[in-house]
């Protein structure tokens, strides 16, 4: 199942701030929901993996990524990720593009995903609208730890475990992102 998923959110930060930041991989790496960085391979390169919970199913991804085509001057990369469940049940795979820009003393991050997954886990996904959701509600999340990180502006914490996504309450925000707009006509 191959999707395209665009999202955009705002950094409270000049963009060359917010630039600086979001280059820092190991810092931004606990905004993600449910995701460890273990190793940095160099050369624009991370391993790391990622929980997600689906009511009693969790899910542990194992994989890496790559930031390419890094561009500081016109504020934009590419990052090219693939992981596989450790318990064999598929994989995932991903073409990220990020562009960032000024807007009113902030930021604006916009980001194109092309997004590929095989096996049993394109089975829990089977509705391509239902992934948005969730993809939607996961990029909303990292927004708000990303805000969070930059007013802070602390220095980097300790590595910590990372905790399962809720797929649940994940899935329960996509649907009811889906039955709003039904209702409000957006």
């Amino acid at each position: 199942m191959a999707i395209r998923i665009e999202n955009s959110f705002t950094v409270p930060a000049g963009v060359e701030r917010a630039w600086q930041v979001v280059n820092d991989v190991p810092r931004i790496v606990p905004c993600m929901p449910g995701a460890e960085l273990t190793e940095a391979t160099g050369d624009g390169g991370y391993r790391g993996n990622m929980k997600v919970k689906i009511g009693p199913v969790q899910l542990q991804f194992n994989g890496e990524a790559r930031l390419y085509e890094v561009d500081p001057s016109a504020h934009t990369m590419k990052m090219r990720s693939r992981a596989s469940d450790v318990k064999g049940r598929g994989t995932v795979a991903s073409e990220m593009t990020f562009v960032m820009a000024p807007r009113d003393g902030h930021t604006e991050v916009q980001v194109t995903t092309d997004l590929t997954l095989t096996g049993s886990v394109a089975q829990y996904g089977r509705g391509a609208g239902l992934i948005k959701e969730v993809a939607n509600q996961f990029t909303k999340e990292f927004a708000a730890n990303l805000e969070k990180l930059v007013r802070e502006d602390a220095p980097p914490a300790p590595p910590a475990t990372a905790k399962p996504v809720s797929g649940l309450a994940m899935l329960f925000a996509a649907l009811w992102a889906m039955i709003a707009r039904v209702f409000t006509g957006k």
